[in-house]
Formats: structure tokens, sequence, C-alpha cells
């Protein structure tokens, strides 16, 4: 009987020692996937949002509508009749974004706030998000703004305030939005041209084309991976 109580004993060093040898090896590949998978969980939230507001335009609900992407998704919408009034109408109070088919920022030009979406938060403030994002408000540009129509005729006025990248496919510049993990990046430190793992990019034309990126460390490249 001690023979055999001593034999089991050892069986269970052995299979303590085989599991924590296992522990060793594949913990860190298990965080490795965890982090980024919640990033690319929030990149797939964002682009369905983004979808969803051109949905509500495409459907007549609002002649238009304006997403600033930084760590905050402000939403800004538009009437049909207002839309219609400044970018159809004889007498334009917006004749410069007419004549220029551009939207200007935010609420100055037509816009109302959406409050009821100022709960898509990213970065420090947002201790539900497991990302930091690129631009924000601890960046330059500190946002990248969108306007959505049926048409896509219309684009932000000031392009150049934009995050901005080189489409490879077309050579035109489109709007970016990047994403970091908080498990490797601070709210400054998240940036196109880092080498951090576990970051995506979406990238956006004036019609809301949206591809998805992931940023490939060893090749020191970002690859497309969905649009």
């Amino acid at each position: 009987m001690i023979r055999n109580k001593a034999f089991t004993i050892l069986e269970l060093l052995v299979v303590l020692a085989v599991m924590g040898v296992f522990t060793a090896i594949a913990y860190p590949n298990i965080s490795n996937w965890i982090a980024d998978r919640n990033v690319k969980k929030e990149v797939y939230e964002t682009v369905a949002f983004i979808k969803e507001r051109k949905a509500e335009v495409t459907s007549g609900k609002y002649g238009m509508v304006q997403v600033l992407l930084n760590d905050q998704l402000e939403v800004f919408t538009m009437s049909p009749e207002k839309f219609f009034q400044i970018y159809k109408g004889f007498s334009s109070p917006y004749s410069s974004h007419k004549q220029a088919f551009t939207c200007g920022f935010s609420d100055t030009a037509g816009f109302t706030i959406e409050s009821k979406y100022s709960s898509h938060d990213f970065g420090v403030n947002a201790s539900n998000s497991n990302v930091n994002v690129y631009p924000s408000a601890y960046h330059n540009p500190m946002r990248s703004a969108i306007c959505i129509t049926k048409d896509g005729s219309i684009a932000y006025y000031r392009p150049n305030q934009n995050f901005q990248v080189n489409d490879e496919a077309t050579g035109k510049k489109v709007d970016a939005f990047i994403f970091c993990s908080k498990s490797n990046t601070s709210d400054n430190s998240c940036k196109y041209n880092s080498n951090d793992n576990y970051r995506y990019m979406i990238t956006l034309d004036r019609f809301q084309n949206i591809k998805v990126f992931k940023y490939n460390k060893n090749k020191n490249k970002w690859m497309k991976i969905d649009g």
C-alpha cells in the first residue's frame, strides 16, 4: 500500500511539472490572441456603426450624416429638408459649401448633434474599451470627419485636417482610423507609424467604402484583411 501511494504522488508531481511547462509555453500565445481579438472586435463594431449611419442616409431618414472619428464617435445629422435647402435651394445659407460640394464642421453648418451616440468611446476615459485610437484628442490631427450622403457627392471641407493615407489600389487619399491595444500602448503612443502589435486600421473613401487592415510586425507593413 505504501509503494502504491508513493507511486501515485510521483505521478502527480510529474503531471504538475508537465502542466507547468505547458502553461509557461501556452500562456503568452493565449494572451496575444486575447489582446488581438479584443482590438479586432472594436474595429468591426466601428465598421458596423458607420454602415448603420450610412443606412440611415440611404433610407431617407437623414439628408446627410457627419461622423467624427476620434476617441469618441460623435454623430451630427442633417434632415432631408435642410440638405435640400443648403445644396439644392436657390438661396442656400451656406453657399460656399453648396458651390464646392463640401460639408462644414459639426453643428456650424446645418448639422444637429446626436447625443444618443455619445457612449461610443475609446481610450483612457472609456473603461469598457480595450483600445486606444488615432487620431484622438492626444494627437494632431485630433479627428477625422466624414460626411455621408446617398451619392457620395459631399466631402469634408478641410480634408488636410483629417488623418489620411494613400490607397494603394487607387492612388488616392482616403480617411483613416487606427486602433491599438491598451495592453501595449497609451493614448499618446497609438500611432500609424509605430511598430506595436495588435494594431488595426480602417480606411474610408468619400463613398464610405471601408477597408480593414492589420499591421504585420514581421513584415513592417499594413496588410488588408477585409474590403
